[in-house]
């Protein structure tokens, strides 16, 4: 059992969609097996349980509440971030709990965080726990209490969270984290070379005594310090911690899956034959280090039966979400699944067609059988590598004019690109307008304000950048053309051009010898 803690929120639609995995609905109730436990003094708040009717917005309503009872609590840091959100996993090999198992646990960790003290029904802070996802729980609390002040997390809260999971797994018989045996516990045991390969990256992609794991932990551990301190700095700091630990489980999970290859009877690295044609990844020029970013993984999760691809780089992120999937970044992990809503059979069309427009570009793809293809659709250049031609022609640019005339294609009034994301923005918003939700408005003014706070002040601040560019008339000091020539100043009669040198070039092959049928060793 492994509890983690979020950064505080604003608003707790974000952790309970979270929560849910999905988004909130106005229309779906979520019952007591969903919401298995919550705070003591609801029920002087809602007569007759009308809570178990309640819509997964409601909750969320009822967590934002102290927000508009207290309109001038804030934090010691003079902040608004009151949502707290805590999630608990369980082990994958433990049993599944019971619904009051999942009750006790949540109350006990609400009471290790300091969000609920015994003996206080009517009075605490408000806080419900979600058990929606396998071997999952949840617990979001808002800190603004029901008199008005703000409770600040005790600041040992880690330990103290670490502590109590330990003594839950011995109260429910569950997995402790130290001694959990594990299917990757068997690779370690086959007498060959490659297991005793994939037994060394096991142990360091293991989540619970490996040292990536140690070091992620501290360095969540240190985000989570600085972000209480005050000042945009420490946030800053802050987020690039999280950053880091999200990039070190970046790295746990590629391990752990060359270790789980590895492991497997037979699996052997195929070694290339003398003169064979370079792969693809060759072809492609990707460098050593970044080979993993090539793989990616496309299939159904075996417990939730999700249609979820994961791996890749921006660029096979960008052909997943062209085919249709939906990106989902988390703390730690990020990867993509089907739209909510779809068929089986709509989701296979929608992996058949990514797995193929992927191995089309060079990516080498593990998917279940009924997405494999032969299918390798033709790829086109899309609008956005278009725009990204500017800064090349930017990189090569001599002198302000020409670097003007590309930035006229970013700042022209009437046809010019942020012009059109602008109106793009406008058109977006209107749709919005007509889609009858009742978050539709919400996200239509949401649009407008950006298209009018943030585009326009872009747009304003590159045009003045465009035109102090077309008044200078200045070549670039760096990138002018070399005239081969020794300046007129220069005293020194030895002095040679101060241009860098060319690149040397390649020397010539040396023709094959007549007669020769094959070249000697």
């Amino acid at each position: 059992m492994i509890p983690r803690l979020h950064a505080r929120a604003h608003s707790p639609r974000d952790p309970l969609a979270e929560a849910l995995g999905r988004p909130l609905s106005p229309h779906e109730g979520l019952t007591e097996y969903t919401v298995v436990a919550h705070w003591p003094g609801l029920g002087y708040y809602t007569p007759d349980d009308e809570q178990k009717t309640w819509t997964s917005v409601e909750w969320a309503e009822h967590l934002e509440d102290p927000y508009l009872e207290h309109l001038f609590a804030a934090s010691p840091d003079d902040d608004r971030h009151a949502i707290l959100h805590l999630d608990v996993r369980l082990h994958p090999d433990d049993r599944e709990l019971t619904g009051p198992e999942w009750s006790e646990t949540a109350h006990r960790f609400a009471r290790a965080a300091g969000i609920e003290v015994p003996g206080s029904a009517e009075h605490g802070w408000r806080w419900i726990a979600v058990q929606a996802q396998p071997g999952r729980l949840d617990l979001i609390a808002n800190l603004i209490h029901v008199d008005g002040t703000w409770r600040t997390p005790p600041a040992d809260i880690l330990q103290r969270l670490a502590g109590e999971a330990r003594r839950i797994e011995q109260d429910l018989n569950l997995i402790p984290v130290r001694t959990g045996t594990t299917p990757r516990s068997a690779a370690r045991t086959v007498p060959s070379a490659s297991a005793q390969l994939a037994g060394v990256l096991t142990q360091l992609a293991d989540e619970q005594v490996g040292p990536l794991a140690t070091v992620r932990g501290l360095v969540e551990h240190t985000a989570y310090r600085i972000a209480l301190q005050p000042g945009a700095a420490g946030t800053d700091t802050a987020h690039r911690l999280e950053l880091i630990a999200r990039r070190l489980h970046a790295i746990q999970q590629d391990l752990d899956a060359t270790a789980a290859h590895l492991a497997q009877p037979g699996v052997a690295a195929p070694a290339a034959a003398p003169g064979a044609p370079p792969t693809d990844l060759c072809r492609r020029n990707v460098s050593l280090p970044r080979t993993t970013d090539r793989f990616l993984d496309i299939r159904r999760d075996p417990h939730s039966g999700e249609l979820l691809a994961r791996g890749g780089d921006l660029e096979a992120h960008s052909i997943l979400q062209r085919a249709g999937f939906v990106a989902v970044v988390r703390l730690h992990e990020s990867y993509h699944r089907a739209p909510a809503g779809l068929s089986e059979d709509d989701e296979s069309r929608l992996a058949t067609d990514a797995v193929g427009r992927l191995r089309a570009v060079g990516y080498h793809v593990d998917c279940d059988e009924p997405f494999d293809t032969e299918a390798r659709p033709a790829a086109y250049p899309t609008l956005g590598a278009s725009v990204s031609h500017l800064a090349e022609r930017l990189r090569e640019a001599t002198d302000t004019a020409e670097a003007a005339g590309i930035l006229t294609e970013l700042t022209a009034p009437h046809d010019g690109i942020l012009a059109g994301f602008e109106e793009t923005l406008g058109a977006l918003a209107e749709f919005f307008d007509g889609l009858g939700d009742a978050s539709d408005p919400y996200t239509a003014r949401r649009l407008r304000y950006l298209a009018d706070e943030y585009v326009r002040v872009i747009h304003s601040d590159l045009a003045h950048t465009r035109e102090r560019l077309a008044d200078r008339h200045a070549p670039h000091p760096a990138r002018r053309a070399c005239a081969e020539q020794v300046p007129d100043h220069e005293p020194e009669r030895s002095a040679v051009c101060a241009c860098p040198p060319p690149p040397r070039a390649l020397p010539a092959l040396a023709p094959r010898p007549v007669g020769a049928a094959r070249l000697r060793r």
